[in-house]
């Protein structure tokens, strides 16, 4: 039997060198892990409808999507996660982002990504993303 693939997308959302992050709500599954804000795509919804939804209810902001900036697998016994972190920018005239459900939220430094317990299917991501903003540090 075929294991039923599930398209879930990710916000990378920047300002200056700072990149939007959100924690896991006490209470909830893996709670205390950091990760991209966004969720999972519903029947029929293209992947920038899914993640501008999620945005809106996870932080009550717009947004604009941008790029696919990474893309992973996660395999578990049941189902099949694929994962779409896309860079995205607040609409002009949007209103803050302001946790709605409960999570934390914080505008961390790009480089410190790959030093905080970020969800495991964040970590790819993460570590591509703080890698590079050192890099750019130094030349």
């Amino acid at each position: 039997m075929r294991k039923p693939i599930i398209n879930v997308c990710g916000a990378v959302i920047r300002r200056g060198s700072k990149i939007l992050i959100c924690g896991r709500a006490p209470g909830t599954k893996l709670a205390g892990y950091k990760e991209f804000p966004g969720g999972k795509a519903e029947p029929g919804e293209t992947l920038s409808e899914c993640l501008r939804r999620e945005i809106r209810e996870e932080l009550g902001t717009e947004i604009y999507t941008l790029d696919t900036a990474y893309q992973a697998w996660v395999e578990l016994p049941d189902r099949i996660f694929h994962l779409h972190f896309i860079r995205s920018v607040i609409q002009d005239g949007a209103p803050e982002p302001s946790p709605q459900e409960n999570q934390s939220m914080e505008w961390l430094e790009t480089a410190e990504l790959d030093s905080v317990n970020m969800l495991p299917a964040d970590v790819g991501i993460a570590k591509l993303l703080a890698e590079s903003a050192r890099k750019t540090a130094e030349s």
